[in-house]
């Protein structure tokens, strides 16, 4: 589209905190005439690719940009990624640290522990690989071997298994390696699910962090569906949502 095209169609929808498929389709064809469907896909996909148009979820767009959530990557995070690729290679995995949920709480965690996750077949052999290297505090809830359960105070890493198709996202740490850190999505579904790894954040801490990140940052619904539905919580965050917080996705779920 040419940028005078782009500014009326952003001019149309102008107030609106999203709109419908439908909705997009029909503008199309009221300034352009007969649309096919594949012209039209096209349209879409040339206004995401500019970073026009945003999805909030299957088939709800908005033009009202909200920032992708991007974690700041700390040195223990890039050195775990870093011993993994030379032991593992084309092996999927996610690292994250738990203190990034402070940016969404008024009270700071005294919490702190990374995240490494990846096959379950691999976390015994990689938690050997960070013994070598001198990491102590290993945690492999799975097992009850005493070298994996020291949960102690001085920055254990926790190893779990990496759920199936599980919403990543690629980014480069230190000496250009790739790092494959969670996305927003993924956050926000682990903490409402797991009990065990995340039993310190509870009722209205949950729901301060679910606002916070729900307002300041694009959540894509779908995926963020996609994934409770793999992690049997889909029906319960759905619900938990439209509940807390119905004027922020009122329309979109």
């Amino acid at each position: 589209m040419k940028p005078h095209a782009e500014q009326k169609l952003i001019q149309f929808f102008k107030g609106k905190a999203d709109f419908s498929r439908e909705e997009l389709f029909d503008y199309f064809q009221r300034e352009e005439g007969v649309l096919n469907e594949n012209t039209f896909g096209w349209r879409i996909y040339d206004l995401k690719k500019k970073d026009i148009l945003q999805e909030k979820g299957r088939g709800r767009y908005t033009f009202l940009k909200k920032p992708v959530y991007v974690p700041p990557v700390d040195g223990q995070v890039s050195r775990l990624a870093a011993i993994f690729h030379e032991n593992f290679k084309d092996i999927s995995y996610c690292t994250w640290n738990i203190s990034w949920l402070n940016e969404f709480t008024v009270h700071q965690f005294t919490v702190e522990y990374h995240l490494f996750e990846t096959e379950k077949d691999l976390l015994e052999s990689f938690g050997h690989h960070l013994l070598a290297q001198g990491y102590q505090n290993i945690v492999l809830p799975a097992y009850a071997r005493p070298q994996f359960n020291i949960f102690n105070t001085n920055d254990p890493v926790v190893l779990c298994p990496l759920i199936t198709r599980a919403p990543v996202q690629k980014t480069n740490g230190e000496k250009r390696n790739s790092l494959y850190l969670p996305t927003l999505e993924k956050i926000l579904v682990d903490i409402y699910q797991n009990d065990f790894l995340f039993h310190f954040i509870q009722g209205a801490e949950m729901e301060r962090i679910f606002e916070a990140a729900l307002s300041r940052y694009a959540i894509n619904y779908t995926k963020l569906f996609s994934y409770a539905k793999r992690r049997g919580k889909e029906v319960e965050l759905r619900d938990f949502l439209l509940k807390q917080f119905t004027s922020i996705v009122k329309g979109i779920i």
